[in-house]
C-alpha cells in the first residue's frame, strides 16, 4: 500500500485480523459481564433495602470508563490495528497516537475508580477505627497513583505534540515502555495491598461456611486481577511504539480486560442477597455464636453504642458479618435468651439489618 501525507483517514474492517477479532469478542464478553454484575449490584441493594453508597457510585464510574476503553479498542481496530504503520496513511498513524493519550487517561480513571470502590466497600463493612485508618491511607495512595499517572501523560513528551508528531525539531520523548511498566508495577502493588488489607481482620472472625467460601472466592478473583496486571506489564515491555498500530493489539486487549475483571470482582461482594434467593439460606447466615470474633471484640451489649456507630458511619454494614467491634461499639447482635440451665442460644445474622432491629427484644433475657 502506498502512503502519502495527504491521504485521508482510512477505516479498516475491524474483523479482518483474527487475533484482533478474538480480542474484541473476549472484551465484549468481559465488559458485558461487568455491566451485568453492576446492574445486579443495584438489584441486591433494592432487595436488601440498603442505601446506595459511594462504593456503588465508584463501581458505576469505573464501568463507564471501561465502556469507553472498549469503544476505543473498537476504534483502534477500525483504523489499522495489527497493520504496520508504514502501510497506513499518515492520518491513521496520527489518529492512533492521539487516541493513545486519551486511552491512557481513561484507563487510569477506570482502574482508580474501581480501587476506590473496593475501599469504600471496606468502609461500609468494617467499622473498626484502626482498620478504617488504613483504608483512608490506601485511598490517599490510590489518589496519588492517579495523579502520578496523569502527570506522566503530560510530561513524557516535550512539547506535548510530540506524542503524535515525533518529527518536531528539538522535541523529546522519554521511553513509553519504561513509563508504562513503572506505572503498571505501582498499579500491581496497590492491587495487592487492597486485596490483602482485610485478611488480618477477617482471620480473627468466625463466619458461616458459605461466607468463608464466598470470601475465598472473592480474594482468589482479586489475585486474578493482579495476575492480569502482571501479564499487561509484560506485554507493555514488548510494545514497539515506533510501530504502534501493529504491536499494540495485546496491550489494548489486556487494558480493557483488567478493569472489567476488577469490576466483576468488586461487585461479587454485594450479591449475597441474590445468592440467598437461589441457595439454602443457612449457607449465607452466620453460625450460631459465630458473630463474636476471636480478636476479643465481643458484643458489648450496649445498644446505644451500636446505634451511635451506625449513625456515625451513615451506612448499613450488611454485606458480610465482617465487623470487628470496638469496646462499647458494635453493629452485630449476638446475644440471645438464656434458658433454664443457663445456656444461651445466640441468634441472628451479623450482617442482617433485621438482627440489628431485633436487638432490643433479643436482650430481653440474659445476655452473654
Amino acid at each position: 500500500m502506498s502512503v502519502s501525507p495527504t491521504d485521508p483517514l482510512l477505516k479498516t474492517y475491524i474483523f479482518q485480523v483474527p487475533i484482533v477479532t478474538r480480542h474484541l469478542v473476549a472484551n465484549f464478553i468481559l465488559v458485558g459481564l461487568a455491566t451485568t454484575v453492576v446492574a445486579l449490584r443495584f438489584v441486591a441493594r433494592r432487595i436488601r433495602k440498603t442505601k446506595v453508597w459511594w462504593d456503588d457510585i465508584a463501581a458505576v464510574v469505573s464501568l463507564i470508563f471501561t465502556l469507553g476503553m472498549l469503544a476505543m479498542h473498537i476504534t483502534y481496530a477500525n483504523h489499522g490495528m495489527r497493520i504496520h504503520m508504514a502501510e497506513l496513511p499518515l492520518a491513521n498513524t496520527t489518529f492512533i497516537a492521539k487516541q493513545l493519550v486519551a486511552y491512557q487517561a481513561v484507563y487510569y480513571a477506570a482502574m482508580s475508580s474501581v480501587k476506590i470502590s473496593y475501599l469504600w466497600f471496606y468502609l461500609r463493612i468494617f467499622p473498626h477505627p484502626d482498620f478504617r485508618k488504613y483504608i483512608w491511607m490506601c485511598m490517599s495512595l490510590i489518589i496519588g497513583y492517579w495523579l502520578g499517572s496523569m502527570l506522566q501523560i503530560f510530561l513524557i513528551c516535550t512539547p506535548f505534540e510530540m506524542n503524535w508528531n515525533p518529527v518536531i525539531p528539538g522535541g523529546h520523548c522519554a521511553s513509553y515502555n519504561v513509563a508504562f511498566v513503572t506505572i503498571g508495577i505501582f498499579n500491581m502493588i496497590t492491587d495487592l495491598i487492597i486485596m490483602l488489607l482485610p485478611i488480618p481482620f477477617i482471620r480473627k472472625l468466625q463466619m458461616a461456611p458459605g461466607t468463608k467460601f464466598g470470601l475465598v472466592a472473592i480474594f482468589a478473583i482479586g489475585l486474578f486481577v493482579t495476575a492480569i496486571t502482571i501479564i499487561r506489564i509484560n506485554v507493555l515491555l514488548n510494545v514497539d511504539f515506533t510501530d504502534l498500530s501493529y504491536s499494540m493489539h495485546d496491550a489494548a486487549f489486556w487494558s480493557v480486560a483488567e478493569p472489567a475483571v476488577a469490576i466483576i470482582n468488586c461487585c461479587i461482594t454485594t450479591l449475597r442477597p441474590l445468592l440467598k434467593i437461589v441457595s439454602p439460606s443457612r449457607l449465607w447466615s452466620s453460625n450460631k455464636g459465630s458473630t463474636v470474633d476471636r480478636a476479643g471484640y465481643g458484643n458489648s451489649g450496649n445498644m446505644d453504642s451500636r446505634v451511635k456507630m451506625r449513625n456515625k458511619l451513615g451506612v448499613e454494614h450488611d454485606e458480610y458479618p465482617l465487623t470487628c467491634i470496638e469496646d462499647g461499639m458494635g453493629n452485630s447482635a449476638t446475644a440471645g435468651r438464656g434458658d433454664g440451665d443457663g445456656s444461651h442460644d445466640l441468634k441472628g445474622d451479623g450482617s442482617s439489618d433485621n438482627s440489628m432491629r431485633d436487638t432490643p427484644s433479643m436482650h430481653s433475657g440474659k445476655t452473654r
